[in-house]
């Protein structure tokens, strides 16, 4: 017997809030942790334990769930449209389903970390520090490419919504990791401080930003093919 639980009917718009809603909550938290770790020296085990659970810049942690869940369900949804879709558009909506679950797995374990090699630092600008924004920016560069055309065969709302969301992404993950590097490289903020803290802040609200844009797109085209989108949450009994 199964039992199926119901959460009401909600638009893009009104899911696409709530997700950023929650992003941003995650967000004010981490700078007001920061803030009371930096300036009010707060230590207690109690605090420290939550301060890192919100931590936007660990991984493993609370936030890090949350942003690789956007990225699942972004994963989920272009799969979705992979099978909605003639067998020529399929190929390409399975493919970005796939990067995306490489990039919700990457944003869970962090495994870009791995390609920071301090001994690669005295050869690039100080804002490369963070040596995996080279071949991440390549990769991104690419499948950027690659999918031009493919985003604008699907017509002006989600060519837009894409090519947005992209920007917002990249802006995020590259350009704030870049500039971060950079102001601790030239001396400018600590790696510990609240400032470096900040600025990892905003890079993962850009990073969120863009995914929840990007999930309202998929929404949307979603909804072009079937006028009513409906998932099931079911228990089993066996």
């Amino acid at each position: 017997m199964e039992k199926e639980f119901k959460l009401g009917t909600f638009s893009p718009y009104q899911i696409c809030i709530l997700l950023f809603r929650v992003a941003l909550t995650f967000f004010v938290l981490h700078c007001i942790s920061e803030a009371l770790i930096n300036f009010a020296e707060v230590r207690e085990n109690f605090y420290q334990d939550f301060f890192d659970a919100i931590n936007l810049d660990e991984e493993f942690n609370l936030t890090a769930f949350y942003s690789g869940m956007l990225l699942g369900m972004a994963s989920f949804l272009l799969n979705k449209l992979g099978e909605l879709s003639g067998k020529v558009k399929r190929q390409n909506w399975i493919i970005l389903s796939r990067i995306f679950l490489f990039l919700t797995i990457d944003e869970i374990f962090q495994i870009h970390e791995l390609f920071v090699i301090p001994e690669l630092r005295q050869y690039v600008h100080p804002s490369l520090a963070s040596i995996w924004v080279l071949p991440y920016g390549a990769i991104a560069a690419y499948f950027a490419i690659k999918f031009f055309p493919f985003f604008i065969s699907q017509g002006r709302r989600m060519f837009q919504i894409s090519l947005a969301s992209g920007v917002i992404y990249v802006t995020g993950a590259i350009g704030m990791e870049a500039f971060n590097s950079w102001l601790v490289t030239a001396g400018e903020i600590s790696r510990r401080g609240f400032w470096y803290e900040a600025i990892s802040g905003i890079e993962e609200l850009l990073e969120m930003t863009g995914i929840i844009f990007f999930i309202y797109g998929l929404l949307l085209e979603l909804m072009k093919r079937k006028k009513n989108l409906s998932f099931k949450f079911s228990i089993a009994n066996n």
